[in-house]
């Protein structure tokens, strides 16, 4: 059973700062120079704390100082009494209006294993020692994992905006995405969003790296406290909850650009087995036009714009026979196991491949000679993203990309209390 609660939640001081100044997207699409424009925005930016720079040990120490210096500043100020928060971002893609919204609470920890948190995606080593190190030393969540739950009824998210007052913040980031902030302090209302979740599982969307470094801190700290009652500060992590059926949720395709020399011709006579063949020459608009009219269409750009239309998905059913038939039918498996290691002969690795979310940035990046060409797809399903993590399966990597991405900074968990 899902255990969600309130918490005192560490916020910037309004009298103190500009909170579209010192807030930032989650570090891990944060570039280098993006770093450096949120390093120069202020000084008292979110990014000194969850994404500093630095090397080795003494990055997380002086994260770690500064966090203590803001709070004691009056920079950072922390909530009297237990709450919930509620998040709305509006926001605009491919010229449609939309709202993502929901509930910020601490979701208590538990194994992928029992099937109250779920996951879809492989994580790395890497970044979730990175993320350990901060947390041991901070004791603090700046951001939320982003989880998804089941709710055809919009049950939960009724109740919370029939109580909602006055934002506690209110403004627009450098975008034009507007994001207000909402505190809930009524018994009432905590206590039936938390009844609402019982018997509900959670679907991780973005934050995976973050959600087993929180198991390992917690599986850490109760060998060196003894403290095993399932009710301390670090048995419990932060997420933004949303209801995986409401409109405002969006993914978009992660596009790939490959660095790798091919031949168009042998290439798609190799294809022509599997797929209808369009060539569009150098019509970009009629290419995605094509693209984006079924799950089955794919595309590349190699000088030309060419489309290829999947005929029978039973080929994922003898390339992938181990799999379940929604990972099977997957655009990423289909791009990746049909497209580029069976037809291509193409294996990816981190220094041939990127995975590029703007169309526009992928055929700039081949035009540029950075890249040999882009292949494109159809983004991930959420109801895709349900299936495969209740089959107990793992997507291949970059096979979503939630939009718009949840702040950092806008409430932090602090585990000292």
């Amino acid at each position: 059973m899902v255990v969600i609660k309130p918490f005192r939640g560490v916020r910037y001081n309004p009298e103190k700062v500009d909170i579209s100044r010192v807030v930032t997207p989650p570090y891990d699409v944060i570039s280098d120079e993006e770093r450096e424009r949120y390093y120069a925005l202020h000084d008292y930016n979110i990014i000194r704390l969850d994404y500093s720079k630095g090397e080795g040990e003494k990055k997380y120490i002086e994260a770690a100082r500064l966090y203590r210096q803001w709070k004691e500043e009056g920079v950072l100020i922390q909530d009297d009494t237990p709450a919930l928060y509620y998040c709305r971002q509006d926001y605009e893609v491919k010229g449609e209006k939309k709202a993502l919204r929901g509930v910020i609470a601490l979701v208590k920890l538990s194994e992928y294993s029992s099937g109250e948190v779920l996951p879809h995606e492989e994580t790395l080593s890497s970044p979730k020692k990175d993320r350990l190190a901060l947390l041991r030393h901070t004791k603090a969540s700046f951001s939320q994992i982003y989880g998804l739950y089941e709710d055809r009824e919009a049950r939960v998210t009724g109740i919370v905006e029939e109580a909602l007052e006055e934002p506690l913040v209110d403004f627009f980031d450098a975008t034009g995405n507007r994001h207000r902030l909402w505190r809930i302090c009524d018994e009432k209302v905590i206590e039936e969003v938390t009844h609402a979740f019982h018997g509900k599982r959670i679907f991780i969307a973005d934050g995976h790296h973050r959600y087993e470094t929180a198991l390992a801190y917690r599986n850490e700290m109760r060998r060196l406290t003894g403290r095993t009652s399932g009710d301390e500060p670090f048995d419990y992590v932060p997420m933004f909850l949303t209801n995986m059926y409401d409109k405002g949720v969006t993914i978009l395709p992660a596009h790939r650009a490959i660095k790798y020399e091919f031949s168009t011709e042998e290439f798609l006579d190799k294809a022509l087995k599997f797929f209808d063949i369009h060539s569009f020459g150098i019509n970009k608009e009629s290419f995605f036009h094509f693209l984006y009219r079924d799950d089955r269409n794919f595309g590349f750009y190699h000088g030309d714009f060419y489309g290829l239309v999947l005929k029978d998905y039973g080929v994922m059913d003898m390339l992938l026979p181990q799999k379940s038939p929604t990972l099977r039918r997957l655009s990423v498996s289909v791009l990746h196991s049909l497209i580029l290691e069976k037809i291509l002969g193409f294996t990816c690795r981190e220094d041939n491949i990127a995975y590029i979310i703007d169309e526009e940035e992928a055929i700039a990046a081949v035009v540029r000679g950075e890249f040999t060409a882009v292949f494109f797809l159809n983004p991930t399903r959420v109801e895709e993203i349900r299936d495969v993590a209740l089959a107990g399966e793992k997507m291949p990597g970059k096979a979503t990309y939630f939009y718009p991405k949840l702040l950092t900074g806008l409430v932090i968990y602090d585990m000292r209390g």
